[in-house]
């Protein structure tokens, strides 16, 4: 497995391309709202720094709450671990360019806020919380350790907590939205089962 100094340039480049990803989508849809304000919020933007660079220098600082193998599944894991940041990359900018402005870091309804049902939305109702768990749980496989199964622990249920919020609050103010629930699955597409 790769450990260490290697572990957390890998790592450093996953976080920065995340943040540079989720910045340039704030920074373009940002523009399109019609209220005042933006997307995203210092608060849960801060926490997420402080939860990444916990999560980088757990290699360097305290590779003893990691877990490593010199066999060759080790390096598979990894691996795995890499195509679900992949995959969670491709998923979370998809579903960016569909919700465009709609996008905020806290659960909120927007003048003109409408139900999204195009590309990813078509498939799950919340394909960027999707991304994160994609995310999290790839830097786990990438980086088995304390902090980053904490960290994984962490997004799945805060995130679990604001998608329920978010169907709350969408459900009850948005037309269709009531409707759009029962036709479209949370999390994970129900691709064996469309019609």
């Amino acid at each position: 497995m790769i450990q260490g100094v290697a572990l957390t340039i890998i790592l450093a480049a996953i976080v920065a391309a995340f943040f540079a990803m989720d910045f340039f989508f704030m920074f373009r849809y940002d523009r399109e709202r019609k209220e005042e304000g933006k997307g995203w919020a210092w608060d849960y933007t801060l926490f997420t720094i402080a939860i990444g660079l916990t999560v980088l220098l757990q290699p360097i600082l305290f590779p003893k709450i990691g877990w490593g193998t010199s066999a060759l599944w080790g390096l598979v894991m990894q691996a795995l671990g890499g195509l679900s940041v992949l995959l969670s990359f491709i998923l979370h900018i998809w579903a960016r360019q569909h919700l465009r402005h709609f996008y905020v870091e806290r659960v909120e309804v927007q003048d003109g806020h409408q139900v999204v049902d195009t590309g990813p939305y078509s498939l799950m109702r919340h394909p960027i919380i999707t991304s994160f768990f994609l995310l999290a749980g790839g830097i786990f496989f990438i980086n088995p350790a304390v902090t980053t199964l904490l960290a994984f622990v962490y997004v799945f249920a805060d995130f679990n907590k604001a998608a329920r919020q978010e169907e709350v609050l969408l459900g009850s103010t948005v037309s269709g939205y009531a409707d759009y629930m029962t036709r479209v699955p949370r999390f994970f597409p129900r691709l064996w089962m469309r019609k």
